[in-house]
């Protein structure tokens, strides 16, 4: 697993803000308490799904999501050993909240 350094994610979610916010996506950035295994989470909401893309400084995350109309929710666990993983976190979570037909 890497390090993740989250102003990196904070970086990744201000990049994709635009595009989120083109496509009616609402998102709010958090951050958790300093400590040994720091996170931050960005949430995201549509007409369609809720979610939550929440990261710690260990390289693990969890992408959660949830479809407003069955109530279903899928979870993705990530264990990132580079920043090309974090960015395919990105492309998965705005795939849910952008593509009418999202991963299966």
């Amino acid at each position: 697993m890497m390090e993740l350094d989250l102003d990196d994610f904070t970086t990744a979610v201000a990049a994709r803000g635009a595009q989120w916010q083109a496509a009616g996506v609402q998102w709010q950035l958090h951050y958790g308490p300093t400590c040994s295994k720091s996170s931050a989470w960005v949430e995201c909401t549509t007409a369609r799904h809720l979610a939550q893309l929440i990261v710690w400084t260990s390289g693990e995350a969890d992408l959660e999501v949830g479809d407003i109309s069955t109530g279903a929710i899928t979870i993705t666990r990530y264990e990132m050993s580079n920043a090309a993983e974090l960015t395919a976190c990105f492309d998965t979570l705005t795939q849910w909240l952008t593509d009418p037909t999202p991963p299966a």
